[in-house]
Order: C-alpha cells, then sequence, then structure tokens
C-alpha cells in the first residue's frame, strides 16, 4: 500500500538522566519451518520455532532488550506496531530508519515501552514476509500503582486475526512485483490456525475474560464476534475509551484493541466467529468459546454481520470514545480530575474517543491533555489513489507512490548523504482533479514514483485528513506517534467539515481507518524527532399555569370540563400523563405522548421498520382508594401485587409482531408508582436513542433499567430465528423480585418463546448504576431545532447557587410522612401558582425548604437523616430567572429514589455510592451529560444536575415515588424576575379555573411594561 515517511528535526536537544526502569531481556531465532494452518503444509517464517512468534509481556517504561537472530536466507527486519520509540526512531524496524539484519547475522533492538500501556503487535516489514508469519503480540500492562478503568478480569487472551492466502509470500511477492493485484485470500486465521483449526479458549460461568484482538492481516478488515455473548471496549492501542458494549467488532487491518466479556450464558460451546468485510464475497473462521466442564457443541450455524454494511462499522468508529468525567474510577485521585473543557468544544459529531479521567500509562486522567485548545499550525490532506506506472500496478499518495531506496532514510539523513531520498516530494494536498466530488477517480491522475520525505517541524500541531475516493478501506499507520482521531465520515472533506470535530475526548490510537469514498481526520502533536513511517418531559415553556398539578392548577369539578392550552416548544422525544391528584394514578389514567421531529430535522438514526409504545409499571389488586386510606392512615403501601404491560398483567397477551431483519423503535415509560423496572427482550439486544427528548449515545444494552416516572426510546434489530421471545419486565432493587411478560413476535413464527423467561439479578445497583452513567447526549445530533445538542455548553457556565437536597422518612403527628431537608409537603387549598399572582398571602411559605440539610450526627452513611425531626409544611424555594443552578440530591436511605422537576430538562452530571462533596465536583461530566427530567438517586448515593433557570413560573419538584410524593416527599421551585413581561411568561389563560382564595380575583394585579 501507499506509504511516505515524515521527518521532524530540531535545532537541539537535551539528554536526561532518570532512574532506569526494568529491563526485559529477549532472544530469539528467526528461521523457516513448516506450518499447516490450512491443513496443508505450508512454509512459514518462526520465531524460536514458534508459529505465531512469542509474546512480549512487559510493563509500562519497560527496557526491551530483543537479541534478533536471522536464520533465513535472506534480510529480515521486524517492526513494533504501535511501540511509539520515544527519541528513539533508530528502533523503528522498517526500511526507512534500519539496515536489514543480513542472512546468519544478528541484530538488537533496545528499546523502551516509554510511557504507553495496552495491546500492540510486532511483524516482519521486509518484502512479503508478513504473509508468512513473524507476528506476534505485545501486552504493556499498567504499573501497579497505576489503576486501569475496570475490575481485574478472571484471565486475559491474546487473539491474532488476520488473512491467509496457501500461496507463499515469495509467490504473493511476486505477483505484486508483475504490477497485478492480489487474488481473494483463502482463509482467515485466529491464533494461526485456520477455519474450524481449533483455536479455543475456555472460559468459567460467571467470570469476566479480557481479549486482547490484533489484525495481523494484509488487507482486510476483519468482523469479531462471539456467539450470543457481547463484548465491552476498553482499549484500543494504548488509549482506554468509553466502555461501550457492542455484539460484535470491526478490527481493521493493523489495529489493535482490548475487548471484556461476561461468561454469562448457559455453560457449553459457543462460536468465535471472525469474518471478512467490505468485500463481495465473505470468508468465515471460528474458534471455540469453552465453558468449563461442558459437553455441548456449539448449536447451530456461526452467526454472521452484513459484510457490505458500512454505516454500521463507521457508526461504530464514531461511538469509540473517552469517557467523560463523569465515570471517574474510584481508584483515580480526584484531584486530578476532568473539569470545565468546553472552551474548547466545537462539536457537532461526535468521533472516536477516549475515557478522559482513566489513568493512562502515568496516573494523570487521559483527559488531562486538552488537545483541541491548541492552534493548528499546518493542514496536510493525504489522498490515497492507484494507478500505473510502467505499465505495472503501483498505488501512492498524493500522486507519490513511494519506493525504498538502499540506503535507510534515517542513516542517510544522519549522515547528510544526498541522492537518497526527496525532501519535500510529498505535497500538502493532493493535485487538482476534475471537480466533481466523489463521481471522480483520483487513480486518474498520475502516479509518480519516488522515495518521497515530507519535512516538519518538531513540536508542530499538524491537523492531517486522509482522503478515500476509492471503493476500499484504508487503514493508515503512523510510526512514533499516537494520534488524535477528531472526526470521521462519507463523503468530501471541506473546510467545513471541522466544524464536526470532537475537540474534547477523541480517542488516540496510531492505527486507523478511512471508509470507502469518505475522510478521516487526525490531530498530531510532532514532539517526538526522528524519520517516521506513514502507512497504510413536556416542558410547558412560560406556561406553568398548564402544568396540571396541585400547585399550578384547581381541579377539574366533577360534571365539567378544562381546556388545556400548551405548545410542544422545543422538544421532541417520549413522554407520558397522568392524573395527578391524590391517588389516581394507580388506577390508570395515563398514557403516552410521542412527539416526533419535524421532516427538516433529521434524528440521528435510520427510520425504524415501525414504532411501538411501552407503557410498564407496578399494579395493585386494591382500589385507588383503598391504597390511598393506607396512606392516610400512616403506613406503607405493600408490595405490589403485579407489573402491567400496556395495561396487561404478567402473561396477560401484550404481543409486538415484527418481520424479521427489520428495526423497530420501543417508547418505554415507567408509569407505576413506586418501583424500578428493567425491561429487557430475550436474545435481543437494545440500543438507547433517546430519553425524555434528549438523543442519546446510541450505547446497546442486554436490559436497560426504566426508574419510575422515566421515558425512554430503544431501537432492537429482529436479527434472531423466526419464532416468539419473551419480553420480560422485573422489579428492580426489592426484597421478592416480580416478573411480567409480553411477546416478541416475529411475523409467520410457529414457534413459542423457548424456556424459562430471562431474569437479571434484582439486588445488583452497581449494573445500574454504572448503565446510568453510560447514558449521555449525542453532541452532535439535532434536537428539536437544527442545531447540534452539544451546542449549549454547559459545562463552560459559572454556577451561581448550589442547592443540597436529602430525602428523609419521618413522623408526623404519628403518622408515617416523607421529607425533603426536613420539610413535609402539604397541598394548600389554594394553588400556590394563582396564590404567587394574585399576592394571596397565607397559602405557603416562601423561603420554607433551605438550600441544605440540617446537620445530622456527622457519622455519614451510617446515620438516618430520618432521625431529624420533620414538620409539615407547604413550602416554596424561591429563585432567580436565568440563575444557573447546581442542585445536588442526596439520599441516605436504602431505596432507590426517583426526582422530577416539572418545566425543565436538566443536566445530570454526576452521580455515585456516598456522601457528596465539594470533591465529588471534580467527577463530574461537564461535556456530554443527558439531559432529561426524570434523575434517579441509588440508595446511600447522590446525583448532581444543572438547571439553567430560563423558564419562569411555579414548578414542582417531586418524588415520583408516588407514595412519597403524596406523603410529602415535594415542594414547589419559583422562578421569578421582577419583569412582568409576556416575552417571560404567557398570562393567565381566560379559561383559567379559580379556587380556594383565588376564587373571587379576576384581573391583572401588574401592569406590563
Amino acid at each position: 500500500m501507499a506509504a511516505l515517511a515524515v521527518l521532524a528535526c530540531v535545532c537541539a536537544f537535551v539528554v536526561s538522566a532518570r532512574a532506569e526502569a526494568p529491563y526485559r531481556f529477549f532472544d530469539w531465532n528467526v528461521s523457516y519451518g513448516d506450518i499447516n494452518p490450512l491443513g496443508v503444509p505450508q512454509q512459514g517464517i518462526l520465531i524460536n520455532g514458534q508459529f505465531p512468534g512469542p509474546e512480549i509481556d512487559c510493563e509500562t517504561n519497560a527496557n526491551l532488550i530483543v537479541n534478533v537472530h536471522n536464520s533465513l536466507p535472506e534480510p529480515f527486519l521486524l517492526s513494533w506496531n504501535g511501540i511509539q520509540q520515544r527519541k528513539n526512531s533508530w528502533q523503528d524496524g522498517v526500511a526507512g530508519t534500519n539496515c536489514p539484519i543480513p542472512p546468519g547475522q544478528n541484530y538488537t533492538y533496545r528499546m523502551q515501552a516509554k510511557d504507553q500501556i495496552g495491546s500492540f503487535f510486532y511483524y516482519p516489514s521486509l518484502a512479503f514476509h508478513k504473509a508468512a508469519g513473524g507476528f506476534g503480540a505485545i501486552r504493556i500492562n499498567s504499573r501497579p500503582r497505576v489503576p486501569v478503568p475496570f475490575p481485574p478480569p478472571a484471565d486475559e487472551y491474546t487473539v491474532l486475526i488476520g488473512d491467509w492466502y496457501k500461496a507463499t509470500h515469495k509467490a504473493l511477492q511476486a505477483t505484486m512485483d508483475n504490477g497485478t493485484q492480489l487474488p481473494f485470500p483463502d482463509a482467515i486465521l485466529i491464533n494461526g490456525k485456520g477455519p474450524n483449526g481449533g483455536a479455543n479458549f475456555t472460559v468459567e460461568q460467571g467470570k469476566t475474560y479480557r481479549l486482547r484482538i490484533s489484525n495481523v492481516g494484509l488487507e482486510n478488515t476483519l468482523n469479531f464476534m462471539i456467539q450470543d455473548h457481547n463484548v465491552t471496549l476498553v482499549e484500543v492501542e494504548g488509549t482506554h475509551t468509553v466502555q461501550n458494549t457492542y455484539t460484535s467488532i470491526d478490527v481493521h487491518v493493523g489495529q489493535s484493541l482490548s475487548v471484556l466479556f461476561t461468561a454469562d450464558r448457559l455453560p457449553r460451546d459457543y462460536h468465535i466467529v471472525v469474518s471478512t468485510r467490505f468485500t463481495n464475497q465473505t470468508l468465515n473462521s471460528t474458534a471455540v468459546l469453552r465453558y468449563a466442564g461442558s459437553s455441548f457443541p456449539a448449536w447451530g450455524p456461526p452467526p454472521v454481520v452484513n459484510a457490505s454494511d458500512v454505516d454500521f462499522s463507521l457508526e461504530q468508529a464514531r461511538s469509540i470514545r473517552y469517557y467523560p468525567s463523569h465515570h471517574l474510577n474510584r481508584q483515580l485521585a480526584l484531584s486530578n480530575g476532568y473539569s470545565r473543557v468546553t472552551e474548547l468544544v466545537n462539536l457537532t459529531w461526535l468521533a472516536c474517543r477516549t475515557n478522559l479521567t482513566a489513568s493512562g500509562p502515568r496516573p494523570n486522567p487521559q483527559g488531562s491533555y486538552h488537545y483541541g485548545s491548541i492552534n493548528v499550525t499546518r493542514t496536510i490532506r493525504l489522498a490515497n489513489s492507484a494507478g500505473q506506472v510502467d505499465g505495472k500496478l503501483r498505488y501512492g499518495v498524493n500522486g507519490v507512490s513511494y519506493v525504498d531506496a538502499d540506503t535507510p532514510l534515517k542513516l542517510a539523513d544522519y549522515y547528510n548523504l544526498t541522492g537518497v531520498f526527496h525532501m519535500g516530494g510529498i505535497p500538502d494536498a493532493p493535485a487538482p482533479t476534475n471537480g466533481t466530488g466523489l463521481n471522480e477517480t483520483i487513480a486518474d491522475a498520475a502516479l509518480q514514483n519516488a522515495t518521497a520525505v515530507m519535512d516538519s517541524d518538531h513540536r508542530s500541531f499538524v491537523e492531517m485528513v486522509f482522503e478515500n475516493n476509492e471503493d476500499t478501506v484504508q487503514s493508515w499507520h503512523l510510526d512514533g506517534y499516537s494520534v488524535f482521531v477528531v472526526g470521521m465520515d462519507k463523503g468530501v472533506w471541506s473546510e467545513q467539515s471541522r466544524t464536526t470535530y470532537n475537540l474534547v475526548d477523541a480517542v488516540a490510537r496510531c492505527t486507523v481507518q478511512v471508509y470507502p469514498r469518505a475522510w478521516t481526520a487526525i490531530f498530531i502533536a510532532l514532539d517526538n524527532v526522528g524519520m517516521w513511517n506513514l502507512r497504510n418531559g413536556i416542558q410547558q415553556r412560560k406556561n406553568s399555569w398548564q402544568d396540571g398539578v396541585a400547585g399550578t392548577n384547581c381541579p377539574i369539578p366533577p360534571g365539567q370540563n378544562y381546556t388545556y392550552r400548551m405548545q410542544a416548544k422545543d422538544q421532541i422525544g417520549s413522554f407520558f400523563y397522568y392524573p395527578s391528584l391524590a391517588f389516581h394514578k394507580a388506577a390508570g389514567g395515563f398514557g403516552a405522548i410521542r412527539i416526533n421531529s419535524r421532516p427538516r430535522v433529521p434524528v440521528p438514526f435510520p427510520p425504524p421498520a415501525d414504532e411501538y409504545t411501552v407503557l410498564i409499571g407496578d399494579w395493585y389488586n386494591a382500589t385507588h382508594k383503598a391504597l390511598q386510606a393506607t396512606m392516610d392512615n400512616g403506613t406503607q403501601l405493600p408490595f405490589p401485587d403485579a407489573i402491567l404491560i400496556n395495561g396487561k398483567g404478567p402473561n396477560g397477551g401484550a404481543n409486538f409482531t415484527v418481520e424479521q431483519g427489520k428495526t423497530y423503535r420501543l417508547r418505554i415509560s415507567n408509569v407505576g408508582l413506586e418501583n424500578t423496572l428493567n425491561f429487557m427482550i430475550q436474545d435481543h439486544n437494545v440500543t438507547l436513542v433517546e430519553v425524555e427528548g434528549t438523543h442519546t449515545v446510541q450505547n446497546t444494552y442486554t436490559s436497560i433499567d426504566v426508574h419510575v416516572g422515566q421515558s425512554l426510546s430503544v431501537l432492537f434489530t429482529a436479527d434472531r430465528l423466526p419464532r416468539d421471545y419473551h419480553i420480560v419486565v422485573s422489579t428492580r432493587f426489592t426484597n421478592q423480585t416480580l416478573n411480567s411478560t409480553a411477546v416478541l413476535r416475529y411475523a409467520g413464527s410457529s414457534f413459542p418463546a423457548w424456556g424459562p423467561p430471562p431474569v437479571v439479578n434484582a439486588s445488583d445497583v452497581d449494573f445500574s448504576l454504572e448503565q446510568a452513567r453510560s447514558i449521555r447526549t449525542n453532541l452532535t445530533a439535532s434536537g428539536p431545532r437544527p442545531n447540534p445538542q452539544g451546542s449549549y455548553h454547559y459545562g463552560s457556565i459559572n454556577v451561581t447557587r448550589t442547592i443540597r437536597l436529602a430525602n428523609s422518612a419521618g413522623q408526623v403527628d404519628g403518622k408515617l410522612r416523607y421529607g425533603v431537608n426536613g420539610v413535609s409537603y402539604v397541598d394548600a387549598d389554594t394553588p400556590l401558582k394563582l396564590a404567587d399572582y394574585y399576592n394571596l398571602t397565607g397559602v405557603f411559605h416562601m423561603g420554607g425548604i433551605p438550600d441544605a440539610p440540617a446537620p445530622t450526627n456527622g457519622t455519614g452513611l451510617n446515620e438516618t437523616i430520618a432521625d431529624a425531626p420533620l414538620q409539615n409544611a407547604t413550602a416554596v424555594m424561591d429563585s432567580d430567572h436565568r440563575s444557573f443552578v447546581e442542585m445536588v440530591f442526596e439520599n441516605n436511605e436504602d431505596t432507590v429514589q426517583s426526582w422530577h422537576l416539572d418545566g425543565y430538562s436538566v443536566f445530570v452530571v454526576g452521580m455515585d455510592k456516598g456522601v457528596w462533596s465539594e470533591q465529588s465536583r471534580t467527577t463530574y461530566n461537564l461535556v456530554d451529560a443527558v439531559a432529561r427530567c426524570t434523575v434517579q438517586v441509588y440508595p446511600r448515593a447522590w446525583t448532581a444536575i444543572f438547571i439553567a433557570l430560563d423558564n419562569v413560573g411555579m414548578w414542582n419538584l417531586r418524588s415520583e415515588d408516588w407514595t412519597r410524593r403524596y406523603l410529602g416527599q415535594q415542594f414547589y421551585l419559583r422562578v421569578y424576575t421582577p419583569t412582568h413581561s409576556f416575552r417571560d411568561e404567557l398570562p393567565i389563560p381566560d379559561n383559567a379555573l379559580l379556587c380556594g382564595q383565588a376564587t373571587n380575583t379576576s384581573g391583572l394585579p401588574f401592569s406590563l411594561y
């Protein structure tokens, strides 16, 4: 493939002495030998008699001394894919830096895994040796004192995958030398073994394992999957990533990554499948994942992916990213946490990204280097092309096809040898073509052979754009560096494309892919001197009059009517309505609200084949009046009798019919009274795309928690055998578990759902907490308006007020009550909004809710806030219009809390177990926190939100647990402006119902100006 070299020059250098790091010594003999990956003997390249070669296993900063004896009858070199060779391009092991090791001689590589961790590999870099073997894995582990952002796995396995030919490497090289393309490969190897060749991985049920996967092949992108298991990406080429979960993952040629998976299925054998992507025909190879003690072989044909689906791969690549700061590993030093960086942001698209708060090879978080704030000093555009030179096929970059010189370029540069290479031989941009964009072929431009070098300055900061106008995926690697992959998309790159760059948490890696007729952009800080090879809720805006709660509206009297007039202003998404008085909600009266995007404002996923509403909630056999009487008597409600799915009970016949191969959207709302519910579809994954009007990062889950009062949308694809499958909804965080099932029915199915319905661990709070943390805003997707959701940089706004709210339970007059900061809310006979509007006194207590809970006994999580006395009051918290508030919900009880604020979406910037403190702010996500109207707080934990108080009115802040709300865990937040203007708040409706002290009032109590 096309290649070029980049030279970074510096006038002076300083050598600093440091304490020596550990040394690892390796003595390798390279020879030919017989191998049989495809069942017939082939000549392969062995290292110490092994194919693949031995693994290098070391720690960060280790000095690696590798003595290579060349027993081949021809020259040989090894290169170290991904090892940055800091200040040491002499050891890079490619023809441009090193003389080959002559036959019968040896060379000792001396290099340091300096400030690197992760998964890499080595390979022979001369001629076509790589097609005969000689490759192996490199595993660089973190130092013990530097934590990784996931628990230690039960074990780790190396998985080397790559395309393979029956022909010898010399025959393949001759094909290329004759100017013709290589044929389609014969097979895919997995750890040196061919299709069904016996590569096995043994695991124990219930344990989690790490796979370090490298594509060591010649030219094909490969897809990796494990039958009926998901994999969670945790690292790519030394960068810890956001821990997204996938059913399969693409590994482009030359790339390395690490995934975790849990052996959480029945103990038997399962297929591991590796298949080619973006090829006219598909090659598959399988290995076996074997559960210890298994006596059952893998069942059915191996699963397959759509080999031609570029969009799937592109979106997956975009999802690989830094985990923002709210997902701080508990082992990290909080003082190094991620802080406000949104001044760096110009995001309308999220590229592959990194875990900003995880430690890299050093203890400081990966996100502490703010590449997005550095001025670019040079832009380089590189277009790959194919053409003919002297009647033979050649590939090139910007019209230049690289040819090796007889002298390594590094030596020629060091010794000032002339005539070896052409400095400046690669232009900074491709030559103009016929100007027709994607319909033109850059290959039409003439190619010329040259030993070309591109010059660059030390410490410059370069934007490099790879432009691919061909119909194949390209894969580019830069020795000596990790680069920030800031953007990629289909189509033609232009300066406008920069508006889509990820300037916050782009993933850093050494090998990047460029999709067919697409582009990829990277940023590089040229800090490594040398000669380096580059190869290939309905918010009622201004209208709390229509909020429909006792604090804003008079009830509709029996036999009368009331007309709500409201606008779904600047909102899209999934919501629901419900009766808000007394315990009516326990009798029904709820339904779904679906707000669709306008046709000209795109949503960030293809239109589904159909959409279904799924209303789930706990339910009682008792009437709502009986339940209300129970509460009025000061006792808790009993455990519910069932869960309803769209109004139908357990096994009650709620069915959803789908067609095989199509994708569907489910809009799910928890309309119940008090319980968190888990939703899952047997043998199907769901991809979260929206929560309460916010398009999210599209993470995939096997099941998803929906807390009471919350709404969300998921996509799923009917990609299984055509039969019936269980849809299971079950209670979470309860001593006993309730389940309810519906049926997902494939059209034409004649087979009922098999086996017992799958279940989740009802008490696993950590699973739910981590899932909640993974839900983040898709910064670049359009919301209800065409501008991206991420264009509002909430993380850069100064907080003007902090409010801490602690829920509690206690007794008032011998009856059970719930409260907030020691106050248990009681309804007044007059809606608070009317009392405020007409200046009626004695209806509510302004300032009745303090900004923080009263001090307790100071013992933290072992104390019970309920010990503090509760008092009943009709309490209102005052606030100023356009203030920016930090609100922290503190839950010192053993149940999950669910809070809802009418009139607003809030940014959920942080949540964790334990006691909140000011230091907790260092863990906040100030970049892409999800915006929603209902948030959960886990047992003995906290949740922090940011609110821009831009919606004037009287707004109910309440527990969505209806028992707690009914018994006082709520209050009202008045957002006030002294300026009476319809610009800020709409007038009282002309049909407003008047009651209580407001019965005989009318007119405007103020003048407009």
